[in-house]
C-alpha cells in the first residue's frame, strides 16, 4: 500500500497520531490502544513491520531514514521527536 505524503506540515501531535494508527494498522490493534510511550516491539512489531513502517514513513515525510531509526527511537514518543527534528534539518 502507497503512503500519500502529507499536505499539511505534521506538527509532533498530529504526528504521533500518525505513526499510532500506522502501528495498529500492523500489528491489528485499534490506535487508542497503542502508548505514545510503550516500546514499539512490545506491540510485536518486528523486524519486517519496522523496516514497512520507515517505508511509510520516508514516503509520508519526504525523508530518507536508516532502516536502524526505530530500534534507536523505540518509541512513537522519541520517534516523533527525532522525525520533527529531522524535517525541521531538511528545511534548513
Amino acid at each position: 500500500m502507497s503512503i500519500a505524503p502529507y499536505t499539511v506540515e505534521p506538527t509532533e501531535a498530529s504526528l504521533k497520531t500518525w505513526l499510532a494508527e500506522r502501528v495498529a494498522e500492523y500489528v491489528r490493534l485499534t490506535p487508542d490502544q497503542i502508548r505514545s510511550d510503550t516500546a514499539l516491539a512490545d506491540y510485536g512489531l518486528d523486524s519486517v513491520y519496522a523496516l514497512t513502517l520507515n517505508a511509510d514513513i520516508e514516503d509520508y515525510l519526504g525523508l530518507t531514514l536508516d532502516n536502524a531509526l526505530m530500534w534507536d527511537h523505540p518509541t512513537i514518543d522519541a520517534l516523533s521527536k527525532v522525525l520533527i527534528e529531522m524535517m525541521a534539518l531538511e528545511k534548513a
